[in-house]
């Protein structure tokens, strides 16, 4: 469009209002305006003499307009702004850190600025990105968008999906759902068929089933959260209402499941426990127990969801029992509840004689030692001695899984926690007893291999500063071993000041 006939152009056509953002995009140029420049921008780029401008100056004043630092971005898994162009750019790959630029040169320069001490890591040190940016010039400020092509890994048949998308879901939901298919599916399993299921059927399922749904939702914006730090809280927020809205139906169904409820079930309790690991950064339980927030007694048996429903399988999911064991998810069947300790345990010739795997035993064998031989309470006595057996047991397990390639986050659910005593549980572990505490930390251990799982992060050393701020100093010393073996610190030694008592 030329000088003359921008002379005559309406306000909706040469300029744009983005009312979401607060930003006034010129449509020929493809950049937001700042508010104070909407006149100077029409005379020197554009030439419109000052009679036309002047209509399109008021529009303009007429508009909820911000200055640039002000501007409401995009969060990263919403679609481009049609208005401004996509570049191909680079986001720098250390979780903390926000860095956003379109060459290679320039994010080499900033690495050597601000993370010297890291370069030559072998760590990636950056990822690609699709970019955008409302403003040019000294204003530029890039943000990721993500592009809503079709992902070629998706099944054919899966492709469909896509157009139908039931009406009353929003955009946000369809783009956190196919995030779930494109990328997040891939964290749920290391077994290719069990991947497949989570890319594909799995979603076909939530179609029926809302609470699936939600759950899947809740899933993607946790992953969301960790992979765009800067938009961590929002993302969390939509998980959590997502996850709120999602279980109270599935606590209803799992009480009497059916044919027909039984998949999404099982695939909803395997999005509870990656939830309850990705979500756990501002949640100060113990993992293997809820917490009343009003400091008050539990109504119910106090284990988490995905835990009772793992505890409880054969008999809850009892009578669907066969059906899902040959049905639609029977890898995932196999894979979550076929791990080495449903088998009889290794005994000590099959296990392979690693230095990690003696040195574990021998520290174990330690924890005869703790003060609990003093406890009067002969349940307590006895629940603490069976959670040590089960938690050596656990380490040989491990052991095995990880000798023949298949541990895996069910390993780690299976080999302690689901199996262990519920006195251990309920009289012990919920009343911050030292003891249970100093096995809870041990079983932490087990956690080592899935640190690089995007759910994991940072979880294994909360769960660890938990329980050490929960223990005077008599007690901390047991700790020593599991924060070596997680490559950690135990606060003391890491700079913390002990909390006043």
């Amino acid at each position: 469009m030329g000088p003359a006939n921008l002379q005559k152009a309406p306000s909706e056509t040469l300029l744009h209002h983005l009312p979401a953002h607060h930003v006034l995009i010129c449509t020929q140029c493809r950049y937001a305006i700042q508010p104070l420049a909407v006149s100077r921008h029409l005379k020197e780029i554009h030439h419109i003499y000052r009679s036309h401008r002047q209509g399109l100056v008021d529009y303009a004043k007429g508009l909820h307009l911000v200055d640039p630092a002000d501007a409401v971005l995009p969060l990263p898994h919403e679609a481009p702004i049609p208005l401004l162009p996509t570049e191909n750019g680079l986001a720098c790959a250390r979780d903390d850190c926000t860095h956003l630029c379109v060459t290679v040169k320039r994010m080499k320069s900033h690495w050597a600025s601000c993370h010297k001490d890291l370069v030559g890591n072998w760590s990636p040190q950056w990822r690609p990105v699709a970019l955008q940016t409302f403003f040019r010039g000294n204003q530029l400020k890039y943000f990721i968008v993500t592009p809503q092509d079709t992902s070629p890994e998706f099944p054919t048949d899966f492709l469909s999906l896509k157009l139908e998308f039931p009406p009353d879901w929003t955009p946000d939901h369809v783009a956190l759902f196919k995030h779930f298919t494109q990328t997040t599916y891939l964290g749920m399993s290391a077994s290719p068929m069990s991947r497949q299921l989570w890319q594909a059927a799995i979603p076909r399922l939530a179609f029926s089933h809302t609470f699936l749904k939600d759950g899947i939702l809740a899933c993607s914006a946790l992953h969301l959260a960790h992979l765009h730090p800067s938009h961590k809280q929002r993302y969390r927020i939509i998980a959590a209402r997502h996850q709120a809205l999602a279980l109270p139906k599935f606590r209803e169904l799992v009480a009497a499941p059916t044919d027909e409820t039984c998949n999404a079930i099982l695939a909803f309790s395997q999005l509870l426990i990656v939830h309850s690991f990705a979500a756990g950064e501002e949640d100060e339980s113990l993992l293997l127990v809820k917490e009343d927030p009003n400091g008050g007694a539990l109504e119910s048996d106090g284990l988490p969801d995905w835990l009772r429903l793992i505890r409880g399988s054969c008999t809850i999911l009892g009578h669907v029992w066969a059906n899902m064991k040959s049905g639609l998810l029977k890898p995932l069947v196999e894979e979550s509840y076929g791990v080495p300790v449903n088998r009889p345990p290794p005994s000590d010739n099959t296990v392979p004689e690693n230095p990690t795997a003696v040195v574990a035993q021998a520290q174990l064998k330690q924890l005869v030692n703790l003060p609990i031989l003093n406890e009067p309470n002969h349940e307590k006595r006895t629940a603490y001695f069976s959670a040590l057996m089960l938690l050596s047991r656990a380490f040989r397990c491990a052991s095995v899984a990880k000798e023949s390639g298949a541990f895996s986050m069910w390993t780690v659910v299976q080999v302690w926690p689901s199996r262990v005593s519920l006195e251990y549980l309920e009289l012990l572990l919920r009343a911050r007893e030292p003891a249970a505490l100093v096995l809870l930390a041990h079983y932490c251990v087990l956690l080592g291999p899935l640190a690089s799982a995007w759910y994991m992060d940072g979880f294994q050393k909360r769960l660890l500063d938990r329980i050490y701020w929960q223990l005077d100093a008599d007690w901390r010393r047991w700790l020593d071993w599991p924060y070596a073996e997680a490559g950690l610190m135990p606060p003391y030694r890491a700079g913390f000041v002990f909390p006043s008592v």
